[in-house]
């Protein structure tokens, strides 16, 4: 018997929907067994978990705010991947995102009126990251650099730099010492939905995408971005400037990501803190990944993450299990849904070896 993977002629829609429900199904299945080990009743979990992620005010909040920095941070690694190039720098550009915007609220806040201080804050965010990204972009694009390397470890020397400013000149001398800044202001907070945590970063982010989706597919510069991922040669004959093109869209990318970081200070903390994010910039590529870097896509892959973060953390509180327990649970499901991927390009072929 030989056992090998081939290349599938055609892949269907109908066809991914198919392996991405198996792949959930297993998801169950694994869990299940999980859940046994631990020393959980897996039929109470489930009930538990789906309870209070979408039966209650608080978990459907919780599910939209996490699922709001992930939309940023998917679609930002997504718009690099349509060109073929990884930015695998989402979570740095998160943070100088963060970090520009703090910088216009502790120089400018009670100054200027509340929409004039949230627009500048934007921009601000936008320039942040949009700068970062542009670092990989650029020694990709003159000097060959990978950007998989240079955008990953970027991430490190802006949580660095953050850290340095909290502990350092940001501190709130009336913190206690806590490495955190003074409060925003009002006039430097997004609007919430009523009386939730749910706030206007969520409807930037759809308009965003929409955007997004619009350039790349009736534009211009969306064909140049796209043929360019397809092929370079292309591109290059029928005069396209792959630098250039290369540059702009990482700092498109990043700036992006910089609306994550603004939208997550802005609309849920209210000021700049240590670890102010959870790893959204490393899992907005896994959204991208799932969404199949399809801005459209990026909605539902980024709900799908929002659950299983929301899920463990269900998890964590209900049955008290430690967070190397809830790391290991959202392990397995990332890793059954993003290995099942590959029955959507290849097929499972067993053949019968003639002696």
């Amino acid at each position: 018997m030989r056992i090998f993977l081939e290349k599938r002629v055609n892949t269907s829609s109908w066809g991914r929907v198919l392996v991405l429900g198996s792949a959930l199904l297993l998801v169950l299945i694994i869990s299940w067994f999980f859940f046994l080990v631990v020393g959980i009743d897996p039929q109470s979990a489930y009930k538990i978990v789906g309870e209070e992620i979408f039966l209650t005010k608080y978990g459907w909040q919780d599910l939209l705010v996490k699922m709001t920095p992930l939309l940023f941070t998917g679609l930002a690694v997504a718009l690099a991947a349509q060109m073929r190039q990884w930015n695998i720098g989402a979570e740095g550009q998160f943070h100088m995102g963060t970090f520009a915007m703090t910088w216009v609220v502790l120089h400018f806040d009670g100054q200027l009126p509340g929409g004039v201080l949230i627009v500048f804050m934007i921009i601000m965010a936008m320039i942040g990251g949009g700068l970062w990204g542009s670092i990989p972009g650029y020694l990709k694009a003159n000097f060959g650099v990978n950007e998989i390397i240079t955008s990953l470890l970027l991430n490190y020397v802006a949580a660095a730099w953050i850290d340095h400013l909290l502990f350092g000149a940001w501190r709130d001398p009336d913190s206690n010492n806590f490495p955190i800044t003074k409060e925003f202001s009002e006039a430097a907070q997004l609007p919430a939905f009523g009386n939730t945590s749910i706030h206007a970063g969520l409807i930037i982010a759809f308009i965003l995408i929409a955007v997004v989706a619009w350039i790349l597919m009736k534009t211009k510069l969306g064909f140049q971005i796209r043929l360019t991922g397809d092929n370079p040669d292309a591109a290059r004959y029928s005069g396209v400037s792959i630098k250039t093109l290369t540059i702009l869209v990482f700092a498109a990318s990043g700036a992006i990501a910089g609306l994550a970081g603004f939208s997550e200070v802005s609309g849920i903390h209210y000021r700049l803190q240590q670890n102010i994010s959870i790893g959204y910039g490393y899992t907005g590529i896994i959204v991208a990944w799932l969404a199949r870097n399809h801005p459209l896509g990026v909605v539902l892959s980024a709900f799908f993450m929002s659950i299983v973060f929301v899920s463990a953390e269900v998890l964590q509180i209900e049955y008290g299990l430690p967070i190397s327990m809830v790391y290991l649970y959202q392990g397995i499901i990332l890793f059954t849904v993003l290995g099942s991927e590959i029955f959507t390009e290849y097929k499972l072929r067993i053949t019968r070896l003639l002696v």
